[in-house]
């Protein structure tokens, strides 16, 4: 986390971004998306990084003697470009996209909501406070005009304990909601499901296919409420602000491999669109495969060299009647890239899951059976569909620079808080890092 003073252009997100990339070793190949809310700089600080990727990329491409840069035209460079296109893809933040549809659509409420909330304020006057405690009601909560959650929990207040402020209305004037009494059904019936879903969408992974799980499951509920205005209000919102989530490959590829979506005979994608999320799901595993640190290359026997006229029967005989040519029949069968593209092709025959299905377990249960496959799957699945982990990180600062530490030096505050978010990790690292017999009495701290 750093303390920035300039303008937070899109040209200096990357710039920060970059410079902390190299401090932990980090180089822009290992990047695979970007998680970031709708903001215009943080879109296109994005895509800049995609950028610079494919610019590192293609000018590691090989070239002949007589090539150079300057001699490829437009039209080509263009090619190039399209072939490295979305190396880093940008993944909008599922949470901030629900907070939109939202708006979209409460905005419209805001002469009902101001109405409303100044009933609230007159609830929270020292004269009613007795009648809030006497009928055990807690007293209406308060809100952020940045934060519709806030609106939900108030209006949540009024419509649980809708008896108490009826009676509370016809005694005082003031503190009458009889007008608003629909309006505030209708309002929770609608926000309800979403509401539980920002919740869920809190958790501190939220992985592409669960966060898919969330929104259809509000599209549902609230799809539901056949003669609720809102509703009809939000379901046009949803499947709108849906488009924009669903718009990259990352997000495809994490549906492709999840057996909850793709399935024997499931619709969820074309077979032309199919291709092209396969092709990124192969170059994604190319990538795995070029950071990894190269093995000594082994002798091996010597094999017979192949049937040339058998195969090329087989390639004659399979453009007569389609499909793909049979493997070879040698002790490699099932084993290298062949194989991985056979079990990529068979996910669109898998069964159907239910949608509390454990895809984590699913992939890493295939660890062995599918090397290649599951080590691609594992990783999309680690893209956050969120950013709520950078928020609950501004959280975490908020406790630990606090009034009484103001004199922490930022390397300092930069350790606590590297230490603090990611203390799950400690048990993992720290007996690794010392020989603890040497500690004694410390090393029962690790148990």
């Amino acid at each position: 986390m750093l303390e920035v003073k300039g303008r937070q252009t899109a040209k200096f997100i990357v710039q920060k971004t970059e410079e902390i990339l190299k401090i932990y070793d980090i180089s822009l190949e290992q990047i695979l998306t970007g998680t970031c809310d709708n903001g215009a700089n943080m879109l296109a600080a994005i895509k800049a990084l995609d950028q610079n990727l494919q610019l590192v990329e293609s000018e590691r491409q090989p070239l002949d003697d007589d090539d150079s840069f300057e001699c490829i035209n437009d039209d080509l460079y263009d090619e190039l470009i399209k072939e490295f296109e979305s190396r880093i893809c940008l993944v909008r933040c599922a949470a901030h996209t629900l907070q939109l549809a939202v708006t979209d659509v409460i905005k419209h409420t805001d002469i009902r909501i101001r109405s409303i909330t100044n009933v609230v304020k007159n609830c929270r006057k020292i004269a009613y406070r007795d009648s809030f405690h006497m009928h055990n009601v807690p007293i209406p909560p308060m809100y952020s005009k940045t934060r519709w959650g806030g609106v939900y929990e108030m209006i949540f207040n009024l419509f649980e304990h809708e008896s108490f402020y009826k009676d509370l209305g016809d005694q005082f004037k003031e503190l009458d909601l009889s007008e608003h009494r629909d309006f505030i059904h209708e309002y929770e019936n609608a926000l309800k499901p979403l509401y539980i879903s920002t919740k869920e969408m809190q958790a501190k992974h939220l992985s592409l296919g669960d966060f898919y799980i969330q929104w259809l499951r509000c599209l549902m509920e609230v799809k539901q409420l056949t003669t609720n205005e809102l509703a009809k209000s939000l379901i046009i919102s949803l499947t709108t602000r849906l488009q924009q989530l669903k718009n990259n490959f990352a997000f495809k590829a994490a549906l492709l491999i999840d057996p909850r979506f793709n399935y024997l005979s499931s619709a969820v994608f074309m077979p032309e669109e199919k291709e092209s999320i396969r092709n990124f799901i192969i170059a994604t595993s190319k990538r795995i495969r070029a950071l990894k640190p190269v093995e000594p290359v082994v002798a091996t026997p010597s094999v017979p060299e192949p049937d040339t006229v058998t195969q090329d029967l087989d390639d004659f005989m399979t453009d007569l009647f389609g499909g793909v040519p049979p493997s070879a029949n040698n002790d490699n069968v099932g084993q290298g890239q062949d194989s991985f593209i056979k079990q990529l092709n068979a996910l669109d025959l898998e069964n159907h899951q239910n949608h509390k299905y454990d895809i984590w377990k699913h992939w890493k249960d295939r660890i062995n059976s599918h090397p290649e496959l599951a080590e691609v799957a594992l990783s999309i699945m680690s893209v956050p569909s969120t950013q709520v982990s950078v928020e609950r990180s501004f959280s975490g600062l908020a406790l630990v620079l606090s009034p009484a530490r103001t004199n922490l030096t930022a390397k300092n505050l930069e350790n606590i808080l590297l230490v603090k978010l990611n203390s799950e990790l400690l048990k993992t690292i720290i007996p690794n890092m010392y020989d603890w017999k040497q500690y004694q009495g410390l090393s029962a701290l690790l148990e």
